[in-house]
């Protein structure tokens, strides 16, 4: 017989629930999820053939990333097209270093979509595709678009910096001013980390590292950025 868990226990639990049923019900919240499934899953079969696994269970990891895999390539058909548009968008910022690696970064990652559609297209027999060669070329695009952002997170953070220490000079860092600093810094870093993690799949995809660092790069990435949609969406921070 089981028995009813104390109020606070039940309350803790209802509100999760109520949190993760909203943050399911926004498109990048459950993208978010499937691309760990996704990294978690490359990282498993990394280490079961570096070191043996049982047979069934390497099967079934095998097709819950190839079936992962698929549907995100899938689910992320035509945002090149997104990428796009924030790379014409970064145009409108004021500073130029940032403007310069934004505008840089989401036409790579524009690129990268694009060919990664083509790649697509090959490997389902679509049309006839150089998939090797083109593969190769949507890991570079990825990589530099990465490695832009990355740089820019950078500028972001010594930007905010900037502005923190002018805010702690004229005592304003507990204004409300001085609160939102703290929360862009916050976000700031953590899309550093996004960044930064993610550098290791294309890098692993080119073959100057393992695909197990690469997978759990991705891994890392996917669970900082469920941190961050998590805050956004259902937060609201």
């Amino acid at each position: 017989m089981s028995l009813p868990l104390p109020w606070p226990v039940s309350a803790v639990n209802e509100q999760f629930v109520r949190d993760f049923v909203k943050f399911t019900s926004y498109t990048e919240g459950r993208d978010k999820l499937y691309r760990v499934t996704q990294y978690a899953s490359r990282f498993l079969l990394w280490y079961f053939t570096r070191y043996g696994g049982p047979d069934t269970t390497v099967q079934k990891v095998q097709q819950l990333e190839a079936a992962v895999t698929t549907s995100r390539k899938l689910f992320r058909m035509f945002r090149s097209m997104e990428f796009a548009q924030r790379a014409v968008d970064a145009l409108q910022q004021t500073d130029d270093i940032q403007r310069f690696l934004t505008l840089i970064g989401f036409t790579g990652k524009a690129l990268w979509l694009l060919i990664d559609h083509l790649v697509w297209l090959g490997r389902t027999k679509i049309c006839d595709v150089d998939i090797k060669k083109w593969g190769q070329r949507s890991a570079w695009y990825w990589l530099v678009a990465l490695l832009s952002l990355t740089l820019n997170d950078l500028r972001k953070i010594q930007l905010l910096t900037r502005q923190a220490e002018a805010l702690k000079r004229e005592g304003l860092m507990k204004s409300n001013q001085g609160v939102e600093l703290k929360r862009d810094m916050h976000k700031a870093r953590l899309g550093l980390m996004v960044n930064l993690s993610d550098v290791w799949i294309p890098v692993s995809v080119l073959g100057y590292v393992s695909k197990g660092l690469g997978s759990m790069g991705g891994v890392i990435a996917s669970v900082t950025a469920i941190h961050l949609v998590w805050n956004k969406n259902v937060h609201g921070k």
